[in-house]
């Protein structure tokens, strides 16, 4: 066999290939065993990699197997199964680098955060050395990327200041391609959270003004999964619900505040629990579709904003609201102290527009524990829409319905100024409300249960800046309080006397409390103590001055309800005084909840030294036959003629002598039996001639020691007080 003889030039050739190719095979080999062996003197960190192979021919690059582990060395920090890249290149020719795909599979990473401090910032440490600038710049290499398919992708991140896991497995992104520096880049992300939902992207990048257009769309994303963050700034032990949005968000990379977002949000199935597991705030469904969000102009307009079935519990214990304690405060440091304390943001203005509102099947519930008898009350069906005013341009519209504690229902109608707090107008209507569901504030401040009523009531206000405008009308049917307890309370008012005053023979009270205000006290947040006061004043007037409310009631003068004078030594009263009776009558008559004490005031000592002076004076001119008026003098004499053995009277005043004359006996007996026809006479004609119950009016006789009473003539003086206790009455109105 003849021997093949090359040239010399040939086997250099051909040693040369294969000095290329032992080198091309050993390359990524090599590549892989110094990654492994120097990692942790270029990155700080031990790193693994199964092997390394490259294709030549096609120009693709894969990685398998690849282990980045913590500074501990032995937690994995990131890896991944599989990682092929995939390089054309002849573009290289023109500064130009494609990348045909890159396909990872299997990627994992580990985020750990510990306040301000990750567990990769030890690989992030600026590079301290200077960098020299080129003098004469290069043109910009250009980046192609096709076909980016992340498959499979695990990411786990740890709040351990929290103690909080989010984990997003199923990451799958598909790129179909970008170019960096070149005009746009477009880049899409889908995952899955583990606790539940998905996650689908899509970024648009124009590199040339450096703005970018984000479209996100959750599908069903658990709300526990921020749970801890919205804990670390309320008062709250758990929140609930599934996320589900689509959004688009636009910005600019230049600046972090100029941020826009639109698109349509929903959860469903949200619950908001306090400290003590309660549910305090919970909604079937909560939707809100995004108009316009700026962030850097602080403005946000919602198309619509709905809550399906809302249930909130509002809560009073002492002197606060549980959602006005909800908020932590937010710590803040003192110049100079290093010490942190505690104060609220700083308000900034911020613009809101809604374009609907809407609440459907609502409830509340309220309770208050601030009192000694703890109160609750349930307000449902609620029906409440809101939209732009058509009459006024900038204005919104409200409109809402509700049930009272499945008794009573509640109407609501406003319009409000929104640039303007002090503009609005407000009507509402409350109707068939049951008094005896708020007995316990009835006990707690008055020591008067409530034994039966119903409440309808209505507001018509017009407010604008420093001026009020408010018609408010007030109907009690057959409102009765039971006796008082006798406990200690906070205002000792007869109330039972208010209702007496107030109410009509058929248990009515139809009151009218209009209110006209002006100067700076005209504010939202005081109209409700406005009005309340306003009518509240009505019933204390009535309370603690009975006689004016009567009269102003009944149109008469005060004066005339609270004394009926009487005649000297007759039984019936003059027609002036009788009409003063017939006054009283009718009230009782009109007022069935009312009685009067009767009080027959008398000074005896005057009394009697008058009715001893008019009975020596009718004597003589008895005697005498005459009519005219007798002098002190010559009644004196007359008496002192009549008295001759007693010589003590020869200096004493002509009522001591008169008095002498017919003796303190015969005068009381006197004095007590005018007392008493004039008594009989008033209870009689009360009674049998008006009709009134004599369970209605007390008069007694005998004057206490209370009652300083100085004329020398009787007089009966009139109190007012509640009358006996009425049946409950639920009557519907």
């Amino acid at each position: 066999m003849k021997a093949l003889h090359l040239k010399k030039r040939y086997r250099i050739l051909i040693g040369f290939i294969i000095l290329i190719s032992a080198l091309l095979f050993a390359a990524p080999r090599a590549g892989r065993w110094y990654i492994v062996k120097h990692g942790h003197e270029f990155i700080g960190r031990n790193i693994y990699i199964n092997k390394i192979r490259i294709n030549y021919f096609t120009g693709t690059l894969s990685v398998y197997d690849l282990k980045l582990f913590e500074q501990d060395d032995k937690t994995v920090f990131v890896s991944f199964k599989k990682l092929m890249i995939n390089i054309d290149y002849f573009p290289l020719l023109k500064n130009e680098i494609l990348i045909k795909y890159i396909m990872l599979d299997d990627p994992y990473a580990q985020v750990l955060q510990n306040g301000d401090s990750f567990n990769f910032s030890d690989m992030m440490k600026t590079d301290s050395s200077a960098v020299r600038k080129d003098t004469i710049p290069s043109k910009p290499v250009k980046y192609i990327i096709d076909n980016i398919q992340i498959s499979r992708g695990f990411v786990t991140y740890t709040d351990k200041v929290l103690n909080h896991i989010i984990s997003m497995n199923r990451i799958d992104l598909d790129i179909p391609g970008f170019t960096w520096n070149s005009d746009s880049t477009k880049l899409g992300v889908n995952f899955r959270f583990v606790d539940g939902g998905k996650l689908f992207s899509d970024l648009e990048v124009n590199q040339t003004d450096s703005t970018y257009a984000l479209r996100l769309r959750l599908d069903s994303l658990n709300l526990n999964i921020i749970e801890p963050y919205v804990a670390s700034n309320m008062y709250i032990s758990a929140i609930h619900g599934l996320l589900t949005s689509n959004i688009r968000i636009r910005g600019d990379m230049r600046s972090i505040m100029k941020l826009s977002v639109s698109g349509m949000n929903r959860v469903s199935g949200f619950e908001l629990l306090d400290t003590l597991n309660r549910k305090i705030f919970t909604s079937e469904e909560v939707t809100a579709d995004i108009d316009t969000f700026l962030l850097d102009r602080n403005r946000l307009i919602l198309n619509s904003v709905e809550f399906t079935k809302p249930s909130v519990l509002v809560e009073k214990i002492d002197t606060s609201y549980n959602w006005l304690g909800l908020m932590k405060p937010t710590p803040v440091t003192v110049a100079g102290t290093g010490k942190a304390t505690a104060q609220p943001p700083a308000e900034e203005e911020f613009l809101f527009r809604f374009k609907s509102l809407k609440i459907t099947d609502g409830a509340m519930l309220f309770a208050d524990k601030s009192i000694k008898y703890p109160f609750s009350y349930t307000i449902d069906k609620i029906l409440m829409t809101g939209s732009p005013d058509k009459k006024n341009p900038g204005w919104l519209d409200f409109d809402m319905k509700a049930e009272l504690n499945k008794t009573g229902s509640f109407r609501a109608d406003m319009a409000v100024n929104p640039d303007n707090p002090y503009e609005m107008d407000l009507s509402l209507d409350m109707s068939q409300f049951l008094m005896k569901d708020v007995e316990p504030y009835f006990r707690h401040y008055f020591a008067f249960p409530v034994t039966g009523g119903r409440l309808n009531f209505s507001s018509h206000n017009s407010m604008r800046s420093g001026y009020l405008n408010s018609n408010n009308s007030i109907y009690f049917r057959k409102f009765t309080l039971g006796k008082k307890t006798g406990e200690k309370v906070e205002y000792n008012y007869p109330l039972r006397l208010a209702l007496g005053i107030l109410s009509d023979k058929d248990g009515i009270i139809d009151l009218k409390a209009p209110v006209e205000m002006k100067g700076e006290n005209i504010r939202v947040g005081n109209l409700r103590k406005i009005i309340f006061r306003t009518i509240g004043n009505l019933f204390i007037k009535a309370a603690v001055s009975p006689v004016n409310m009567i009269a102003e009631l009944a149109k008469v003068d005060p004066d005339k309800l609270k004394e009926i004078c009487l005649p000297f030594r007759e039984a019936i009263p003059d027609k002036n005084n009788l009409d003063r009776v017939d006054i009283l009558a009718d009230i009782l008559n009109r007022k069935p909840g009312l009685a009067i004490n009767i009080i027959y005031c008398l000074n005896r000592e005057k009394y009697t030294d008058t009715l001893a002076h008019f009975m020596a004076a009718d004597e003589y001119r008895k005697i005498t036959g005459i009519s005219a008026v007798v002098a002190d003098s010559t009644l004196s004499a007359y008496l002192t003629g009549r008295m001759p053995g007693d010589t003590s009277h020869t200096s004493t005043g002509i009522n001591i002598l008169c008095g002498k004359y017919y003796g303190a006996d015969r005068l009381g007996t006197l004095t007590d039996s005018i007392r008493d026809s004039q008594v009989a006479y008033l209870q009689q004609y009360l009674s049998r001639d008006k009709g009134i119950d004599p369970g209605r009016f007390r008069i007694i006789a005998n004057m206490p020691d209370s009652i300083k009473y100085e004329s020398p003539f009787a007089t009966f003086r009139t109190y007012f007080e509640a009358g006996e206790e009425s049946p409950a009455d639920s009557t519907k109105m």
